[in-house]
């Protein structure tokens, strides 16, 4: 039978020790402070981050360390895997998978890289249902289809306090970043495939609770219901992010919405106070 190992990143917003014990391999990005280069979730945790955001610490991130990616490459072919499912960060946000895929030719082992147009909760979800089907003895090429097929039907809409961190880090689009100097504009982003994982303008409107409403609105308007799965998540703003559960929860009384906080690298460059809420369709077999 074949041999899959699944790897993944720190954008999932897994540690070290969260990935390793779910049976994922585990890459982490780089959070960059002055002089430091801390690996996200192994050497800076998400409070650490959240903290020196609070404290407006000019921070930046970077693709993980390209020794780690030989010697984790390394350490899955040694251990007897045929290939690798492959799921990090989009590639709009990080050159991860430019990196991993050289890395995996130079070594010389087969690896299934998945662009997921996403990070955080839905990456985690596939990471983790890409897990259980090759626990289960489903092949490599079927596991990338099933995957391939929810990430066509997914979506992440951002509502940030304020656009200067994604600005600052070089993460929007032309359009989104022009919109960061206009006042009493609260834009509603959005992270997808239509935009290739690049986060770009979605809509336009004056207040927070109408961005809120727009966004919630897009989640009806999809006929999102038992058949997925959403988050909502936040940057350190429980209660804004509670209330904004509740009332997705209130629109989608047939979905269940994992609730967390948005992790450490995407963090960075969102700032604090982010809203964010996302949605896919359920992989099949999970």
């Amino acid at each position: 039978m074949e041999k899959t190992a699944v790897l993944t990143d720190s954008g999932t917003g897994l540690t070290q020790k969260e990935a390793q014990e779910a049976g994922l391999f585990f890459l982490p990005l780089q959070v960059l402070h002055e002089d430091h280069q801390y690996l996200d979730g192994v050497s800076i945790q998400l409070h650490e981050v959240y903290d020196l955001l609070k404290q407006q610490a000019k921070l930046t991130t970077s693709m993980p360390p390209i020794g780690l990616v030989e010697e984790t490459l390394t350490q899955i072919k040694e251990a007897g895997y045929d290939s690798i499912i492959c799921i990090p960060i989009t590639s709009g946000l990080s050159s991860s998978m430019a990196l991993i895929q050289a890395t995996a030719e130079e070594i010389g082992i087969k690896v299934h890289l998945i662009d997921c147009y996403s990070t955080c909760y839905l990456q985690r979800y596939l990471a983790m249902c890409a897990k259980q089907l090759a626990d289960q003895g489903i092949a490599a090429e079927e596991i990338v289809k099933r995957l391939n097929d929810s990430i066509a039907s997914s979506n992440t809409l951002i509502i940030p306090d304020d656009l200067q961190h994604l600005k600052r880090g070089g993460r929007l689009t032309p359009v989104a970043a022009a919109l960061g100097g206009l006042l009493k504009i609260k834009p509603l982003l959005q992270l997808n495939q239509s935009c290739e994982g690049k986060i770009d303008v979605y809509d336009k409107v004056r207040t927070m609770s109408k961005a809120q409403e727009k966004a919630i609105n897009t989640f009806v308007n999809e006929h999102v219901d038992g058949d997925y799965i959403c988050s909502c998540l936040h940057t350190d703003a429980l209660e804004a992010g509670t209330a904004l559960k509740e009332k997705l929860q209130a629109a989608l009384p047939n979905t269940e919405i994992y609730f967390g906080y948005i992790g450490a690298v995407i963090s960075v460059h969102t700032g604090i106070g982010c809203l964010g809420i996302q949605y896919m369709k359920k992989v099949a077999g999970c």
